[in-house]
Order: C-alpha cells, then structure tokens, then sequence
C-alpha cells in the first residue's frame, strides 16, 4: 500500500499527461508566424469590392485558427497592380483572373485535391478557386429590342451582338458578366422585370490564386494552407451569396435570386480557358471582335479561331 503511494503518482501524471493535451491547442513551433501579403487584381468592375471584402472575410476567419499569421488582403485594377510591380512592390501571393499573369511570374504549388467542375482548367502554376459566367439580360419579358449593350467585344462576339449602345439604361438587351446583371436587378429601376437567359457556359472570368516566384518556402506553406482554406466545402458555400459559382463539383450552387437559376444551371458544367495563354491572346480577341460586330466575316473567324486555340 506505501508502495502504491510512492509510486503512484509519477505515473498518473504521466498518464493524464498523454491522455488529456488536446493536439488541437498545441503550437506548431515550426510554422511561419508573421504577415503575408495577397494582391486581389481584377479588370472588371463588379469584382472590386465585393470581392476584395470576401477575401478579407475569409483572410480574418483563417487568422483566428492560426494565431501569428497575418493575410493582408490588397484589392486594385491591372493598371494599379502593374505600377506596383514596375516599382519593385511585389507580393507574397496573387488573386487575379485569367488574363492578369504570365506563369513565369508564378512558383510551382503542389495539387490541392480539390474535385474539380467538370471543365475547370487546371495548371501547375495556380489554383482556380471561384468564378463567373455571362448572360444576356432583356429588359422586356420576351426579350426584344434593337438596342443592345456589351461590357466588352468578346462577350458580344461571342453572342452576335451586332451593335453597341453607350450606357446600360439606353440599351433594351444587354450582355453582361452575371455578377453585373444581377446588381441592375437589384439596385436599378427599369430592371425589375427584366429576363435573364446565358449566352453559354464559356467563361474567362476564373479567379486564380496563386503564389509569387521569389516567396520563401515558409511563407509558401503557409498560402498553401490558406488556399485549401479557400476551397473547403464550407467556404466554397458562401461565394454563391456574391453571385460566384464554386470551383467543386460536389458544392450546390444556389442562386441568390430566382431569376438566375437558368444561368446558375447552364454554369455548373462549364468550360474555362487557360488563363496564360488568355493573357497573351486577349489584345488580338477584342480586337477581332470589335471588327466581328461591325460585320466583318473574316474577323469573326479570327475570332473563333484564336477562342478555340485557348481552350487547348
């Protein structure tokens, strides 16, 4: 029995000690503890704030399970991102769609094991983790009128739009990113019933993340962490609030207003660009489709011809 006493309580405590530390609380001395900086670079106006904020919501929640580690998230348009860089200010990591960056710009990352949409294009160089699509938005229920609108050449081109009004509210039929179209449904008058219906399933508008070449492996761990982050089921779940579709294919997408579900349908098969060669065909598309519009048959080839060289 005095033995029993003696002895005893080294090993309880040794036993309690292995049996009740919680593997969830204890610090990984290893990890990188500091800040990262992600640039958000977008050409298009619907994905400036809205998005930007996503990231910034997603960037806090991440921070709050791994305390240490800081993601500053940095909105701006292409033209601010390309002043940056021609000053020497790069960052540790890039959110940008197809288009934006040449791979060379770009560390290899390992694969995510994301189960993909069918469609989604896949590279070495970048993890594709939201995107967007295009519709036709008619301010009349049966879709008529002659004045038409396009955000860009390569929508039009690709919906044979044959002329272009100045301003949204003038034109009767209009072709827009989804994202857009929605706003004007929610936020203009004149909208309010109005039709939406795809123009296809083709899409440039993928956001990429991805990680700069002359970032540390420390630092690289890290964003490799915070992008299967991004694409965890449940954060996945939340870009539909945005009028965003999920990059997985085993995610829902639910629309946040009924007239989208056609355009949210059409999008969950869908068929996506490389966004490099994107990047160095994307000149030469809208000008052939600026020409397209004004009846030039031959450009309208041209066209085709440089769209389906990108989806190779």
């Amino acid at each position: 029995m005095i033995a029993f006493l003696v002895l005893s309580p080294k090993t309880l405590v040794r036993k309690a000690q292995e049996t009740y530390v919680d593997p969830r609380f204890v610090r990984d001395t290893d990890r990188y503890r500091g800040s990262i900086v992600l640039y958000h670079v977008v050409r298009h106006r619907p994905y400036a704030g809205s998005m930007t904020q996503w990231l910034k919501t997603k960037a806090s929640a991440y921070e709050r399970k791994h305390k240490g580690t800081f993601i500053e998230i940095e909105g701006m348009d292409e033209q601010h991102f390309y002043e940056r860089l021609d000053s020497g200010r790069r960052p540790d990591a890039y959110s940008f769609f197809s288009g934006t960056l040449y791979p060379d710009r770009l560390r290899e990352i390992e694969d995510m094991h994301v189960p993909y949409r069918e469609g989604l294009f896949q590279t070495d160089r970048c993890i594709p983790y939201s995107y967007s699509g295009y519709c036709k938005l008619c301010k009349s229920q049966d879709g008529s009128g002659e004045r038409t609108y396009y955000a860009n050449a390569v929508i039009a081109a690709r919906a044979d739009a044959a002329s272009n009004e100045t301003t949204e509210d003038k034109a009767d039929v209009l072709y827009l990113d989804v994202r857009r179209a929605g706003d004007l449904i929610r936020f203009k008058e004149g909208f309010a019933l109005s039709s939406i219906e795809p123009i296809d399933n083709f899409t440039d508008a993928v956001c990429w993340i991805g990680v700069d070449r002359e970032t540390d492996n420390e630092k690289t761990a890290v964003i490799l962490d915070f992008i299967a982050f991004l694409t965890e089921p449940e954060t996945q779940q939340s870009l539909n609030a945005l009028g965003l579709f999920s990059v997985r294919n085993d995610v829902r997408n639910v629309p946040p207003e009924p007239i989208l579900k056609r355009v949210f349908k059409t999008y969950d098969s869908v068929l996506t660009v490389d966004p490099f060669a994107w990047n160095a065909n994307y000149d030469a598309l809208l000008e052939d489709a600026a020409l397209a519009a004004d009846g030039d048959a031959d450009a309208r080839e041209r066209f085709g011809n440089r769209l389906r060289e990108c989806l190779r």
